[in-house]
């Protein structure tokens, strides 16, 4: 996809899993990559391995809860790159609890990393975005559209994050910018690797499942829509809310 060389794109929590492979594949088609997350050295390792394969990355570390993060994430990637042109809020908390262990804490923490500032990070980019005519894209999930047990708190989330999603792109479609959401199902990743634990699932049962499961894809799966959404190619897609899942959600 040519018309992604010498863009620029920040993913949020791509130290691992989908926005690992996210990161990766933008890069290369050209695009210059703002890593984020928690980890410097796994972020160090992802922009390594940019870069040796002829990408051009940087890695931001950052605590997405913090009110602070949106403003100094963006800051950081305009102030290296001088420009931001594609979005993607991956990053993600889950809370795999019945209901009577819920806190206000889960859905404070929750809410803050899974909704709010996806928000804010896409208000801190607009200058940027309208300016490229950019491109948004919320990773989501299946969750959205089925609920699945003691995931109340997550799955309440994702449904938020989706009709954000339709919001804004009603919001900024005259602007020229794109938002999307993606709604991944199963995916083997270190989230889903936790939400095993969370079930009390046994390291040998969950990697039974990975490798059984016939609705597991990987993250580089999830990558290659990634990248087809942040392209020229997608342009007559907006506002929509595309399932990922092998069609698990069919039946």
């Amino acid at each position: 996809m040519e018309d992604l060389k010498g863009k620029v794109a920040l993913v949020t929590g791509s130290t691992s899993g989908i926005g690992k492979s996210a990161a990766i594949e933008l890069a290369s088609h050209g695009v210059k990559v703002t890593v984020h997350g928690m980890n410097e050295e796994r972020g160090s390792q992802v922009v390594n391995e940019i870069r040796s394969l002829g990408g051009d990355a940087i890695f931001v570390q950052m605590d997405l809860s913090s009110p602070e993060a949106p403003r100094h994430i963006i800051e950081q990637t305009t102030q290296h790159w001088g420009a931001l042109d594609i979005l993607v809020n991956n990053a993600a908390l889950i809370c795999n609890k019945p209901l009577e262990s819920i806190e206000h804490a889960d859905w404070d923490s929750l809410f803050a990393v899974n909704v709010k500032t996806p928000f804010f990070l896409v208000k801190e980019a607009l200058p940027w975005l309208k300016e490229s005519s950019g491109v948004v894209i919320n990773v989501s999930s299946i969750n959205r559209l089925v609920n699945s047990r003691n995931n109340l708190v997550y799955d309440a989330m994702k449904a938020a994050l989706n009709h954000m999603t339709r919001g804004l792109s009603l919001d900024l479609r005259e602007s020229g910018i794109r938002v999307n959401a993606i709604m991944p199902g199963g995916t083997a990743t270190p989230l889903l690797n936790k939400w095993f634990d969370m079930t009390n699932h046994t390291p040998e049962e969950a990697e039974h499942l990975l490798k059984t499961a016939p609705n597991i894809t990987t993250p580089e799966q999830i990558a290659h829509v990634i990248v087809f959404l942040a392209s020229s190619q997608s342009a007559w897609i907006n506002g929509a809310e595309i399932p990922l899942d092998g069609g698990y959600f069919i039946g």
